[in-house]
Parts: C-alpha cells; structure tokens; sequence
C-alpha cells in the first residue's frame, strides 16, 4: 500500500512539474513581465529564439534601448572584419599612455604608461572584462576622425541587417559626446532586443564573415568573466557566450545558451529602473538574472541542464 501511495505521489508531483514547465508562449511573456514589476523595470525588452524549434518570445522587441556595453559585440564583429579584409593584423602591438585610460569597468586603466599587447588580446579584455579603455583602443584602429571610427561599425551593422543598431561614443569619453536627442538619451549607443538577437544568430550559424571566424568571436564571449545576470542561475553545466551592460537604471545582457537539449539566443534589456545601483544583488541584475533562468526553464522543458 506505502509503495503505491509513492508512486500516486511521485506521479502528481512529475504531473505538476510538467504542468509548471509546459507553459504557453503568453503565459511565458506574462511570467516575464511580471518579474520586471517585482523588481522595478520602467521599461523592460525580451528578444529570444529557440534555434531548434523557432520559437521565439518577444516583449518590446523591436523598441529602442540604450546598450551600454552590450556595443562591444558589434565592436568585436567590425574588428574582426578588418582582420578578414587585411586592414589590422591581430598581432599588431598596441602601446597606451595616461592619456589613452579611460575609468568605469576593465584593467587597462591601472596599467603602467608604455604598456603593449597585441590588438587580439586588447578586445579579449574588451568582452570578458568589458573593459572601456581596451574598447577605446580598438576603436582607435578602425580610422583616425572620431566619427570615422564610430560609422566603422554601424556601416558594417547595417550590412549585416542589424538596422537599429548604432554606436554613438566611445566608452567613458565624455570630451566626445554629442549633445543630441539620441545621445543624450541613449548614451554610448542604442539597439532592440531583436536587432542582438539577429546578431547572435549569424553567429551560432556560422555566417559572420565564416563558420571558423563566428566560432572564434563566439569563443571568446564563452570566456566573459560577468556571472551577475545571465549566467547567475544557470548551471555551471549550461555554457552561455554573452555580453552584458549597465549604465545607472539600465542593466541589460545578451547571448547564446547551449544547453545539451537545446541551443537559443536572447536578449534582456532592462531600462528605467527604480534604482540605481551597481552593487551585485541590484534590482536590475536580479530582474535578468530571473528572466534569463526562466526562458531557460521555458525553452528546455525541464529535460535538460
């Protein structure tokens, strides 16, 4: 009799997991906007395609965000590019003084005038440390007129069909910015959820420039040292290639998941938030962080980790 009551029990239970797992495409977008309310997201924006099945969840996909360091990804495909095309070399040894640091996040900054790396390992430290003034020095490299180096990479994006996309500054260079309605309200630069989503898709799919070029830029966002918002409630199992941003009530996080059952792109940006705050457990990673863990759940139907 105990043995049949355990396996009534554990039947509910797997009943009632499946049910939890087995939800729809709007009550999936409804769970999402319910965390933005949790955690007081003025303007929230979900943009994820399932690469198996094709399904995709969208919340404000196609609206205009700012990107913070979310930039860098197109920063490091035009880079790449330039490698392709024989106009930068990767070995190429990049020197930097005082006068080439710029503050906010990364390790350049506290490095000692006369300084060199090779122009690959600069964007190395661009993705995984997000560090602003590698960004800077590899922007550096595209032309020599400010704007010249900006319209490098927004051209190249709107070649690729990433038309809402559009780097506006370098990072922390406030010498530089313009006083215009887009970039007052959009700081270094805007995007869509959609628009990265597009991007991260080339990508997995091999035709940023080639399958072997797209899988280096792909390696080298698998190294992002960020745990704090995509990768935060995932497990250690689930290998996620992202790029992460945040500027004062923006927090925002992009990427490819490769889970064993399923492979998906996604892109979470959470804006207007109640708060300012860069402390670990703010409200905006914490916001990403749930609705990344909850279209993983969504999109893996609990069948793998």
């Amino acid at each position: 009799m105990r043995y049949l009551y355990l396996i009534m029990l554990a039947s509910l239970l797997s009943a009632c997991t499946t049910s939890k797992l087995t939800l729809t495409n709007d009550e999936i977008v409804s769970k999402i906007n319910q965390i933005g309310k949790k955690y007081g997201v003025g303007r929230l924006g979900v943009s994820a395609k399932n690469f198996i099945t094709g399904e995709t969840i969208q919340i404000n996909a196609d609206s205009l965000f700012p990107t913070a360091s979310v930039i860098k990804v197109p920063i490091l495909v035009e880079l790449f590019y330039k490698f392709e095309e024989g106009k930068l070399k990767k070995d190429t040894l990049i020197s930097f003084d005082d006068s080439l640091k710029y503050g906010g996040s990364g390790v350049l900054q506290y490095f000692y005038d006369g300084a060199k790396l090779k122009l690959i390992d600069v964007a190395v430290l661009m993705i995984i440390l997000s560090d602003n003034t590698a960004t800077n020095l590899v922007l550096d490299c595209f032309a020599d007129e400010h704007d010249a180096k900006l319209e490098a990479v927004n051209n190249r994006m709107k070649e690729l069909g990433l038309n809402n996309t559009k780097i506006l500054n370098k990072l922390m260079s406030f010498k530089t910015k313009k006083k215009t309605p887009e970039a007052m309200r959009f700081g270094v630069g805007y995007t869509t959820p959609n628009d990265m989503v597009k991007l991260l898709e080339l990508l997995a799919n091999g035709k940023v420039i080639n399958p072997e070029i797209s899988a280096e830029i792909i390696n080298i966002m698998k190294n992002n040292q960020d745990y704090e918002m995509m990768k935060r409630y995932l497990s250690e199992n689930v290998t996620v290639a992202n790029k992460s941003g945040s500027i004062d009530k923006m927090k925002a996080d992009i990427g490819i998941v490769y889970a064993k059952c399923v492979t998906y792109a996604v892109a979470i940006f959470c804006d207007e938030l109640s708060e300012v705050s860069y402390a670990v457990d703010n409200k905006g990673h914490l916001a990403v962080a749930e609705i990344s863990k909850l279209i993983f759940d969504y999109f893996t139907k609990g069948n793998c980790k």
